[in-house]
């Protein structure tokens, strides 16, 4: 490893804490005002040396808002993502989420799993 590397390492892992503390005080909101469970959410705090953060939520009504701020926490780590994955999920279901980016979604939910309330969920 070259001092190149060390420095972007360290780099990464600066960038990497700090969006974490702030989605994590995003997370703590949305439980604060009720919009999610205080204890549903699941912040991976593990860095794996990508640019992504992972979490784990149980699906609510509470995802567009959450996936909209997100994108907004985004906007200022263009280079990063923020993957929700389908918490609790029953079995059978397939493994399902929303990659979130500052400039756009990829949504990966697999409506047809869920019930009516929750089939048109958007996040345009």
């Amino acid at each position: 490893m070259d001092a190149d590397d060390s420095e972007e390492d360290q780099q990464h892992e600066l960038i990497w804490r700090k969006l974490f503390d702030e989605t994590e005080t995003v997370l703590r909101d949305f439980a604060n005002r009720r919009l999610i469970g205080p204890n549903d959410y699941w912040l991976v705090d593990e860095d794996w040396g990508w640019n992504i953060l992972q979490v784990e939520l149980p699906l609510s009504q509470a995802w567009p808002a959450l996936v909209r701020e997100l994108q907004t926490l985004l906007s200022r780590y263009r280079d990063w993502r923020i993957a929700i994955r389908l918490a609790d999920r029953p079995k059978g279901w397939p493994g399902m989420g929303v990659i979130v980016a500052h400039d756009g979604i990829i949504d990966d939910l697999k409506r047809e799993y869920f019930s009516v309330e929750f089939r048109g969920m958007n996040f345009g």
